[in-house]
């Protein structure tokens, strides 16, 4: 009797995505690194002034390695986490002589002691977690008292819930596709939570309930009163 096909979690679906992703996203995070202008360093070097001789980041999702780059060369002792072993082994390629940790483990459910960093970041990784309030809450533990919490990321798949967006086909913003079918991740996006709600409006509310205090957020790109760029930073407060 032959067994029957077992259907891949919405986790499983997303990291076989992602690895499919890896050596095109390694590429286009390979030229904003050498791009002088870069947005992300710019924002990083004004919320991080200063030495941080001691401290210690993390990159969440950190993909090939983009923000953990980028804090290491602020002077953080850097960590990247990210579920998806082909993106893991760009990242390590693109980060080789920096103080740079990366270890293959779950956006909220790496074994972290609590009160482990003063920075905790991610780049374009909330819209695709199943459970982004644990995961935030999950940030909030790791985060040391007056640590930092760094967001960026966008209302992605906005319009497949909401047929008022005109956000731009996804094959027409992202470099180095390849032959990646993105009809895969629009059907996992129709699943996941932030694919429903405006942000980052939606992400301030979780936020603030978790306990998280100075949340300021920034549009980075958007058309009209429509957000499809943001980022946002706020702290942990001191009394937790």
């Amino acid at each position: 009797m032959e067994k029957e096909a077992k259907t891949p979690t919405i986790d499983q679906a997303i990291q076989h995505y992602w690895g499919l992703r890896a050596e095109g996203y390694s590429l286009s995070n390979v030229e904003e690194l050498a791009d002088a202008d870069n947005l992300y360093r710019n924002l990083l070097q004004r919320w991080l002034p200063g030495s941080h001789l001691g401290q210690k980041s993390l990159d969440i999702g950190c993909g090939p390695g983009f923000l953990a780059i980028e804090l290491a060369k602020l002077g953080f002792e850097s960590t990247g986490i990210d579920s998806c072993a082909p993106m893991l082994i760009n990242a390590r390629k693109n980060a080789l002589g920096l103080n740079v940790e990366f270890l293959q483990a779950d956006a909220a459910a790496a074994s972290f002691p609590h009160e482990s960093f003063d920075v905790i970041a991610s780049r374009n990784v909330v819209w695709n977690l199943p459970d982004p309030e644990s995961a935030y809450r999950q940030w909030h533990r790791w985060l040391k008292p007056n640590g930092k919490l760094i967001i960026f990321d966008g209302n992605h798949y906005r319009y497949l819930t909401d047929s008022s967006r005109h956000d731009r086909p996804h094959r027409e913003t992202h470099k180095y596709l390849g032959d990646v079918d993105i009809n895969i991740m629009e059907s996992i996006a129709k699943e996941l939570p932030m694919s429903r709600f405006d942000r980052p409006e939606y992400d301030k509310e979780i936020l603030n309930l978790i306990g998280f205090v100075n949340i300021d957020t920034i549009v980075l790109r958007q058309t009209g009163d429509q957000i499809h760029d943001f980022a946002i930073i706020c702290e942990k407060d001191h009394a937790d």
